[in-house]
């Protein structure tokens, strides 16, 4: 007997099912969907979420000022070193440059004596 071939007894299927009611879905209250649909994204300190109505980002402002007390001052020792950096950078292209001079005038003073 083939297992693929249709039997002459009936079909092994069941009785066909209703859908259920959707109703308990939408009975929930506002406030409720709207916290299941929210999008909520941590980024360090910061959380943005996502407004489904207007599509939007919107950031939460964080809770207390110290953290843009705390930019400010990290700001002001990252300029501190960036002009140490800067000025560690110049003193180093000015020996090059001084090196590079000296190596020049060595060199010329060697095809001077030798030719």
């Amino acid at each position: 007997m083939p297992f693929f071939s249709k039997s002459k007894k009936g079909s092994l299927k069941g009785p066909k099912r209703r859908a259920g009611s959707l109703s308990s879905l939408t009975s929930q209250d506002s406030q409720k969907q709207d916290d299941n649909l929210a999008i909520k994204l941590q980024l360090d300190e910061n959380e943005l979420i996502f407004d489904s109505n207007t599509g939007q980002w919107f950031s939460e402002p964080p809770t207390g000022g110290t953290n843009a007390a705390n930019l400010r001052k990290q700001n002001i020792t990252l300029q501190e070193q960036n002009n140490a950096l800067r000025l560690k950078n110049e003193i180093l292209m000015d020996m090059v440059v001084a090196l590079k001079a000296d190596l020049s005038a060595r060199d010329k003073e060697i095809e001077m004596l030798s030719g």
